[in-house]
């Protein structure tokens, strides 16, 4: 795929639903280009959250191309997110008003724990919504919400998968793939990394660090977040087709509510 006016030659990256290309000049430049992506793309990157927005376009069929600085390094494996740098780096997002205020200038409305729920059994396929296992939990987390208070609503990534992570050779690391940007509870980042890549022995050093009391309350919050985040994980691999990672979602779910007798 060309770009006349700029000879921008696009190939498509695997695994990111159709949105992502390696854009390529003919000098040998490169470039990350997204298609119809969050347009706090400059924010973020003032904040040193993710790599530097080079350009943006609107295409004649309404798209949006958005052109990033291409990263040369790799992205961090589940074992690269044990480090203060991973949390330092949502605590710098959390934290941020501006980028809280850009999205609701651009209609992002407040999403309660109802909310997550509602969003989720909308989006996903008929598959996944009649499968009863999924249906029971569903049914449990809403039968169990966490208290939400929305003056301490931030912005959240959304997805922060160690997939979603990249470092650079300089050593730099930048949170990538902002299409799962929302304004919620910042326990929906949070639990996610705890319940994938931290270990349990670990988890009250973390939320102590983050800025958490460690105690019932804040844990049942986590268990809830945490069992959302695999419902996310599950919708998402099935989008891609990835039914491996679907199935392990699921069984690691299985298994976190066992052993936290979430499972009746």
């Amino acid at each position: 795929m060309d770009l006349n006016d700029n000879e921008l030659t696009l190939t498509p990256i695997n695994g990111k639903s159709g949105k992502a290309y390696m854009g390529s000049y003919p000098d040998g430049e490169r470039v990350f280009v997204k298609m119809n992506t969050t347009p706090i793309l400059a924010g973020l990157a003032k904040e040193q959250i993710a790599p530097q927005l080079l350009w943006s376009r609107r295409l004649p069929d309404g798209n949006v191309m958005s052109g990033q600085e291409w990263l040369s390094g790799e992205i961090l494996g589940p074992d690269g997110l044990e480090r203060k740098q991973i949390f330092d780096i949502l605590i710098r997002l959390h934290r941020s008003r501006p980028l809280m205020t850009q999205l609701t200038k651009l209609g992002y409305a407040l999403e309660h724990p109802n909310d997550l729920l509602d969003n989720w059994v909308e989006k996903v396929p008929m598959a996944l919504k009649s499968n009863q296992y999924l249906q029971s939990i569903i049914a449990d987390l809403r039968k169990n919400l966490p208290a939400f208070r929305e003056d301490y609503a931030t912005i959240v990534h959304g997805d922060v998968r160690h997939s979603n992570w990249v470092e650079t050779r300089s050593g730099l690391i930048y949170l990538v793939d902002w299409d799962s940007v929302r304004l919620t509870d910042r326990m929906f980042d949070v639990a996610h990394l705890l319940s994938h890549y931290i270990p349990e022995a670990r988890w009250e050093e973390w939320l102590i660090y983050y800025g958490y009391k460690y105690n019932e309350k804040v844990l049942e919050k986590l268990y809830w977040y945490s069992q959302y985040s695999y419902l996310c994980q599950v919708a998402k691999y099935y989008e891609n087709n990835d039914l491996e990672n679907v199935n392990r979602e699921i069984y690691a779910l299985r298994n976190f509510r066992a052993k936290y007798r979430k499972e009746s």
